[in-house]
């Protein structure tokens, strides 16, 4: 066995490991915010070095297959729990991290195995246009859980508003600045910007979807609505990042 299988050998054991950490976070994530927090933290650092190591394995940014981007979306997912850890709603906290717990799960349906990238992959606009689109959807499903939360316990209505503005927010400045990545990676690869892509036109409606909710605020009959458009705003998500790639193909469908 050569150095780059063992270390994707010793990656999925670490992944393995990290499935057995976060389960057993189910038990303990309602324990004190210290607690849970450092617990979580020390089981991320084990999930980035598994991945840092399929990394180390191929040469480049390991995000070259469904299974590398299923796991980077859940730590994305896993790193907004823990920014906002204190945050003492077991519905937010419990919603949030089984939708982290969820992908890093679909994860182990793919191949695990070597994965180098394609051509059109290796440009640094590729590594700086995946893992913020990673983080800003991240930010979206917080706000999602935010509305669950909200629905289920409508006594802490403000602190709930409060992280559905910042999932809306931040994740629309953080997906703006991926999409111009993105844009510049286009024209790298395919010589175009803009392309009549399923992935890249699902894009473009989720950046309008929540530039809308931003917007929400200045018109009081549709404010008392937005968790009900955080909701959808995560069906919307689901579409662009999982179903584009799986029902609709497209130049995107190797991630």
């Amino acid at each position: 066995m050569d150095i780059a299988q063992s270390l994707i050998y010793l990656s999925v054991i670490l992944y393995w490991s990290c499935i057995g950490a976060y389960t057993v976070y189910w038990g303990i994530g309602f324990t004190r915010w210290k607690i849970r927090f450092y617990v979580l933290l020390g089981i991320i650092l084990v999930h980035v070095a598994a991945t840092t190591l399929r990394g180390i394995a191929i040469g480049y940014f390991p995000l070259t297959n469904k299974f590398e981007s299923f796991s980077a979306f859940a730590i994305a997912t896993f790193i907004i729990l823990l920014i906002y850890s204190k945050t003492e709603s077991r519905i937010y906290r419990l919603t949030l991290f089984g939708v982290g717990y969820g992908f890093f799960w679909g994860a182990a349906l793919f191949p695990k195995g070597l994965s180098y990238a394609p051509p059109l992959m290796l440009t640094i606009w590729y590594v700086l246009h995946v893992p913020l689109s990673f983080f800003c959807y991240a930010l979206w499903v917080s706000a999602m859980a935010a509305a669950v939360a909200r629905c289920f316990t409508p006594g802490e209505k403000k602190r709930y508003d409060q992280i559905i503005d910042d999932g809306f927010q931040y994740g629309l400045i953080v997906f703006s600045i991926s999409m111009i990545f993105g844009g510049l990676w286009g024209f790298v690869a395919w010589g175009a910007y803009f392309l009549w892509d399923a992935k890249v036109v699902w894009s473009v409606i989720i950046w309008f979807f929540y530039a809308t909710c931003l917007h929400l605020d200045y018109w009081p009959a549709a404010k008392r609505f937005k968790p009900l458009v955080a909701i959808l705003g995560f069906v919307i998500l689901i579409m662009t990042y999982v179903g584009t790639s799986f029902f609709l193909g497209g130049s995107h469908s190797f991630r």
